[in-house]
């Protein structure tokens, strides 16, 4: 039989598609318990008997072989499902956290004193930055200007001004810690 298979006789492959193909069908579903699934293994199997006929090795039964390559296929398609199934729990839990932290911000609110009080820190930080250092962050944050940008307004290096923003917003960071979490 695999003699007639490796010349490329369709008449002897098409009675072995006849013969295995519900079996094959119904061993899939067994594992996948998905017919569209199960049907695609065993359509896929056939298909690379046929494209791979030329250097088909079958050391044991035909059926032996078929019935071997479905179940694997169905082991691959297994594995996937649960490399799938791990993802789609991460991308669930990322989703929630999101949504936790969403709505915690969403509820956090200063009172009008605070805000006069975060104000006057603000103010007295920026005031006490170097002035190069104030410019390049006034820049960066009132005027939403790249650190590109204004390395080139200014006539400096991009890293120039990422340590100018860097440093100004450690001195924020700092006085402003009570305030914010």
């Amino acid at each position: 039989m695999v003699h007639h298979i490796k010349k490329g006789n369709t008449l002897i492959f098409r009675k072995l598609y006849d013969i295995y193909f519900r079996r094959l069908f119904l061993y899939a579903v067994s594992y996948l318990e998905n017919d569209d699934e199960a049907e695609d293994v065993v359509q896929e199997t056939f298909i690379h008997l046929y494209e791979k006929r030329n250097n088909l090795d079958i050391y044991s039964s035909l059926s032996s072989y078929f019935f071997r390559t479905v179940h694997n296929k169905c082991i691959q398609i297994l594995r996937h499902r649960k490399v799938v199934a791990g993802h789609e729990v991460k991308h669930k839990l990322k989703l929630r956290e999101a949504e936790i932290l969403y709505a915690s911000a969403a509820n956090f609110g200063f009172s009008e004193h605070q805000m006069e009080e975060i104000q006057k820190v603000y103010k007295r930080i920026n005031d006490s930055l170097p002035q190069k250092t104030r410019e390049i962050f006034r820049l960066s944050r009132e005027q939403s200007k790249s650190n590109k940008e204004i390395a080139n307004l200014m006539n400096l290096t991009t890293k120039t001004v990422e340590y100018h923003i860097t440093k100004a917003l450690k001195n924020f960071s700092s006085a402003l810690r009570d305030y914010f979490v």
